[in-house]
């Protein structure tokens, strides 16, 4: 699969680079994990959603400094 080249601009006007691109895709990996972790019911639900939490703070700290989208989203913009 040939690698993603996203040359719309980010919300800041300049195209998103590829660090910024791998770490929103780090931060949507670990919350989707970490919810889907969630799920089973032998693991530790509070601890958890605390993680997932914290993920999803950082991810929203990301995006609102201009940050890359992360794939899944950059590939419903369509």
């Amino acid at each position: 699969m040939p690698a993603h080249t996203d040359t719309r601009p980010a919300r800041c006007g300049r195209p998103a680079t590829r660090l910024q691109r791998e770490r929103a895709d780090e931060l949507f990996d670990l919350l989707s994990s970490l919810l889907r972790d969630a799920a089973d019911p032998d693991a530790d639900t509070a601890a958890l959603l605390r993680a997932a939490d914290r993920a999803f703070e950082a991810l929203h700290r990301h995006l609102s400094r201009g940050g890359a989208l992360p794939q899944p989203w950059r590939d419903a913009r369509h």
